[in-house]
């Protein structure tokens, strides 16, 4: 399990620093996420399909992250634990990069996952962040 989940995260790390270049693959995206999913920040909790309104809401984010300066975002270490011989929690630190004004910022946060590994394959069902806004208030980007 512990492969699969590092083979997903980078290929998370790939795909997400693909489309802050401009050059997103949306079905490989995509494709990181399992049928239905939740998600919980301080803004609620929330469920989803993976859908045309994922889709839209995936891509419409990243155009978003490039318009603020984003850059980059790389996984600096993850902490899976294993909940049963399929499902994982895993605590992923993360790094990210953003060019202000000609000058970098980073921020380094950690987003909480769960992980559902179904036919080989690892795929994210839910997750958990802090207040993403308010820590790009913090650091200056927004």
């Amino acid at each position: 399990m512990e492969q699969a989940i590092r083979d997903l995260f980078g290929r998370y790390e790939s795909e997400t620093n693909a489309a802050l270049a401009g050059e997103p693959d949306m079905a490989a995206i995509i494709d990181l996420y399992d049928d239905a999913f939740v998600g919980s920040s301080p803004a609620g909790v929330m469920a989803g399909q993976k859908d045309e309104d994922f889709k839209k809401a995936l891509s419409d984010g990243f155009a978003h992250n490039r318009k603020i300066g984003a850059q980059r975002m790389e996984v600096i270490d993850l902490r899976a634990e294993e909940i049963d011989a399929m499902h994982a929690l895993v605590n992923v630190d993360w790094r990210a990069t953003y060019d202000r004004d000609g000058s970098q910022k980073t921020i380094d946060f950690t987003n909480v996952y769960l992980t559902r590994v179904a036919n080989g394959q690892c795929k994210v069902f839910g997750w958990i962040t802090g207040d993403e806004e308010a820590e790009l208030r913090r650091h200056g980007i927004i």
